[in-house]
Order: C-alpha cells, then sequence, then structure tokens
C-alpha cells in the first residue's frame, strides 16, 4: 500500500472516531448489566479542577510540612531519649554544669577539627598517685587516638622517676629535678615549674632517649611519634636529634629478582625551629618519617620543663601524676608561665584528678576551708587556660580497717559532695569514680575480682583496675560525642532540641487526654445487685 492511501485510512479512522464521540449518549448505552461509554473530544481538552478538601493550596502545603517534621521529630525522639534517659541516670554519668548534655560540645568540635587542621590538640590529666605509671591516662590515650587520630605519650618530665606502661624514658647527664608537689628538698627557689608542676634542672650537657616499650598489647598508639618539642626557659641551648625509623631496601641478588627489605636506619634531623612566648621557648621537630626511638641531647645552662612526643596532628593525651598530692599547687605556681605552656600545646581539655589524699584530714570542721582552697584552684586553671574545659574527677571509693573490719573512709561522701558542688559552681563537668565503682564498700568488692581489680591498700587501683576506670571513663565520654555528633549529623540545635522536647510533651499529653476520654465510669448507685452476684459468681469459679 503507498503511503498516500495509508495516511487516507488513518485519517478516516480518527473521522469515524470523532463523529462517534459526538453522537455517543454521554450517559453510555446499557447493554443488560454493561454500560458502554465513550469519551466526548472536549471532554479530552478540559483539565480537572484540583481540591484540597476545603483547604487553600497553602494551607494544605503547610499541612504536608507539618506531618513531615513529626515524622522526623518521632524518630529523633527515641535515639534522644537513650542519650538523656544515661546523661540523667547513668551510673558512669558526668554531673555537668546546669545539666547541660551539650556540655561537651566545643571540646568534640575542636577534637574533630584537629586532623584537618594539622594541629595536635592536648588533653592535661593533672592526679594523684592513681595515675603513676600512665594508669588510666594510657587507656583514655588509646581509645581517644584511635577516634580522632594521634600518636605518641605527649609530656614527658626530662628526668622521669615512674617506669611507663607502654614507654620508656631514660635520661643521662647534668640533670636535677624540682617538683612543687615533691619533697621539701626537691622544691626550687622560685615558682616557675612549667604545665607539668616540675622542671628538670640542665647544667652542661644530658641526653634523654624516647623509645616504645617493646611486646606491649593494647597500646598501639603511645609509642610512635613523628614530632618532638622541647619546653625550656632558654632560646640558646645547643640541641642535636637522633632518630630510627622503618626503611625499605631493595636487595640484588644473581640468580633471583630483586627483593624489596623493611630495615631500621638512624638519621640526624635538621636543627629544630625555635618559638618564644614570653618566658617559655619552644624547640620543635618535624621529622620526616615517623618513629619509635629517638635521642634529643641538649647542652646550655636551663630549666626544662617538659619534652613531647607527638603525631603531626590529631590528640595528645598527657599523664601527670603527683604522688601525695591533693591538686592544692596550681595557685602557687608561675601564671604567666602556665599560661604560656598551656596556649603552646593548644590545650583544650585538663582533667582535674584529685580528692583522695584529701579524704583522711577532712571534717566538718575545715570542710569551708577546703571548699575554698580546691576552688582557689580551678580558678587558677581558668585564668590561666581559659580556652580550654575542665573534668574533675572525685576520689574512688577507699576503705580502711573500722572495728576490724574494712569500710569506706567516713569523710568520704562529704569530700565527694563538696568538690563536686565546687566543680559545677565554676563551670567544670565531675566524674564521680566512687559512684562509678558501685559507692560505699565497692573498693572492697574490687579488691577480691580476680584478677584484683585493687591493690592491699583498699585505696589504689591495681593495673587492670586502673585500666577498667579508663575506659569507663572513655564509655562515658564517647556517648556524648555520639550524641553531639547524632545532633549534628540531623542538624538538631538547641533551638530544634527544644522543639523536639516540647513536641514529646504534647504526645504525652494527648496520651493522657484521649486515655481519660474513653474512660467510662459507672456510679455505684447505678450498679444492679444482680450484676454483682453475677461476678461474685464467676470469681467463685
Amino acid at each position: 500500500m503507498c503511503p498516500f492511501r495509508t495516511f487516507l485510512s488513518i485519517l478516516s479512522i480518527f473521522a469515524l472516531l470523532g463523529i462517534i464521540s459526538f453522537v455517543f449518549p454521554s450517559e453510555g448505552l446499557k447493554l443488560g448489566d454493561i454500560t458502554l461509554r465513550f469519551p466526548s473530544v472536549i471532554s479530552l481538552f478540559q483539565k480537572d479542577e484540583v481540591k484540597f478538601n476545603g483547604e487553600a493550596p497553602e494551607e494544605h502545603i503547610q499541612k504536608l510540612l507539618d506531618e513531615t517534621r513529626e515524622r522526623k521529630f518521632s524518630a529523633y525522639a527515641d535515639s534522644l531519649k537513650f542519650y538523656e534517659d544515661f546523661f540523667k541516670n547513668g551510673p558512669t554519668r558526668f554531673d555537668l554544669p546546669d545539666n547541660n548534655p551539650a556540655w561537651f560540645d566545643r571540646f568534640f568540635a575542636r577534637l574533630k577539627a584537629a586532623n584537618d587542621s594539622g594541629k595536635v590538640i592536648h588533653i592535661i590529666h593533672y592526679g594523684d598517685s592513681q595515675l603513676e605509671g600512665d594508669r588510666i591516662t594510657s587507656t583514655l590515650r588509646e581509645y581517644l587516638q584511635t577516634l580522632f587520630g594521634g600518636s605518641g605519650p605527649g609530656m614527658l618530665p626530662a628526668l622521669a622517676d615512674i617506669p611507663s606502661l607502654a614507654f620508656i624514658e631514660r635520661s643521662t647527664g647534668n640533670l636535677s629535678r624540682h617538683r612543687i608537689f615533691g619533697p621539701q628538698e626537691e622544691m626550687a627557689t622560685h615558682n616557675r615549674y612549667g604545665p607539668m608542676a616540675q622542671f628538670s634542672e640542665l647544667r652542661g650537657s644530658a641526653t634523654i632517649s624516647l623509645k616504645k616499650r617493646p611486646k606491649t598489647k593494647g597500646f598501639e598508639h603511645v609509642g610512635t611519634f613523628q614530632t618532638i618539642q622541647v619546653f625550656a626557659n632558654k632560646g640558646n641551648l645547643q640541641t642535636k636529634l637522633i632518630y630510627a625509623s622503618e626503611i625499605e631496601d631493595t636487595v640484588k641478588t644473581d640468580s633471583l629478582p630483586p627483593k624489596i627489605v623493611k630495615k631500621m636506619q638512624k638519621f640526624l634531623a635538621n636543627p629544630p625551629e625555635v618559638q618564644n612566648y614570653g618566658n617559655l621557648y619552644v624547640y620543635s621537630w618535624n621529622l620526616a618519617l615517623p618513629t619509635s626511638d629517638a635521642k634529643v641531647t641538649l647542652n646550655g645552662k636551663a630549666d626544662i620543663y617538659t619534652i613531647v612526643a607527638n603525631a603531626e596532628s590529631g590528640v595528645a593525651v598527657d599523664n601527670i601524676a603527683m604522688r601525695g598530692s591533693s591538686g592544692t599547687i596550681f595557685h602557687r605556681m608561675d601564671k604567666a608561665l602556665l599560661s604560656n605552656s598551656y596556649q603552646a600545646l593548644y590545650t583544650d581539655l585538663i582533667i582535674m584528678e584529685y580528692g583522695g589524699n584529701l579524704v583522711p584530714s577532712v571534717t566538718a570542721n575545715n570542710i569551708n576551708w577546703v571548699k575554698e582552697l580546691v576552688e582557689k584552684q580551678i580558678r587558677t586553671i581558668k585564668e590561666t587556660a581559659p580556652d580550654a574545659d575542665i573534668l574533675f574527677i572525685g576520689p574512688a571509693d577507699m576503705s580502711k580497717r573500722i572495728n576490724g573490719k574494712w569500710q569506706s573512709f567516713h569523710s568520704l561522701n562529704r569530700t565527694i559532695e563538696t568538690l563536686r558542688q565546687v566543680a559545677l559552681k565554676n563551670g567544670c563537668a565531675y566524674f564521680d569514680m566512687h559512684r562509678v565503682m558501685g559507692g560505699d564498700g565497692a573498693m572492697i568488692a574490687w579488691v577480691n575480682e580476680n584478677p584484683p581489680l585493687a591493690g592491699p591498700d583498699y585505696i589504689h587501683f591495681t593495673r587492670a583496675g586502673a585500666a577498667k576506670m579508663g575506659e569507663l571513663l572513655y564509655n562515658s565520654l564517647k556517648l556524648h560525642y555520639d550524641y553531639y555528633t547524632f545532633r549534628e549529623a540531623h542538624e538538631i540545635d538547641e533551638g530544634t532540641l527544644g522543639e523536639i522536647h516540647a513536641f514529646v510533651d504534647s504526645l504525652k499529653n494527648d496520651t493522657l487526654v484521649s486515655s481519660s476520654d474513653t474512660l467510662i465510669l459507672t456510679p455505684i448507685s447505678e450498679i444492679s445487685t444482680d450484676s454483682l452476684k453475677k461476678e461474685n459468681k464467676g470469681e467463685e469459679k
């Protein structure tokens, strides 16, 4: 068939359908139970009228937005309730100023940005002998560096006397130690002790060796570092840094293809960059390769405040243990040096773990004096580190023999409540180790664990107990971080959080109203005797 005839055929079919549409009854043709209908040409070009069930278009759109918002709020409410219930009632919770669960937000924002900014931010963990040997801190450090990046032990004294759990530091040469919290003969004739509350006096030459302790499991980050710093009071020291790093080398053989092997090689680092922060000088080396073995040699006459070993970025957690100290020494230290040190370290969180050495001497008569003394220390830290947050950790449960039985110190709870009040009043978070352990008598249970979590003095943790406490502290901190990231991911600011709480409250009120609407109370006078008899018979059966 030719194209023209095909076109005429199609055209004639359309014409026929058009004629049918005009003559076909609009109500259709009934054939028994079936009604045949044929659409008219006019109806094909008419637009259906849009209806919104009596609502204006903008009202309908707003209704859809409100329904979407309610669905989101319902989804968020359950997750928020999980976190907020723990923050209110969890035994390992933090006590926070104004009961604000978002208190850690500023700190977490800085932690997240640390890797991107190429900075190392410091968490300084001050405490008494519970921290000796890097206990508690080492566990907290490992978890935080795994989560936020970073490596290395952080601050170390130039002349160490307590072995660390996973790190070896040895010093030789002309160094002498001065500590504000130590024996009287170790105290200096001035108050410029630096951020570790101690310094090492250099008179001539000294070498400080930094090395990862071999075969230490569970602490993968502490032993590797790529930046080394020396904090001193003079800027004219002669320095030398030698470090060892693993490199790949190609070994050629006559009969086999070249083989790539790994081997340790020593390097001499370039001279350090020296920065001045008022009365503080910081010598910094950024090594070409990461290392787990380095030696710093210093020549001259100076006070060495600390040696710092870190990664290039991330988080550092410094362990500063003060045996026998109640932490009431900060107000006696040079504030300008402290402030400059915190600034050079990018200090964002300072942990003050004290109180155990106060407990035996606390009475109802001197409790106000204790309160004022502790408050003075917190004010000093806030003044010298205004950009840092402060977390105060109170004493653990402590026991002694009373009438032949091990019992918690009678003054323990009074001390804890005083420290909590002072911390919260001054805008600090508080972590209650006594409550975390289980309250009064918990130390006895920790001593009797297998392996023991506390020592036979019923005061100090064993390594296992310190690791457990460090993990409990981290887990509580991690819950706040998860709460922070959840709100950040869903753009839940303070205002939105208030709206979600109001939404949940409205649901509770609606539930109460609907329950009261469906409850029908029948007056006793309207209950027939027959119905009571039937109920009684049913009960007898």
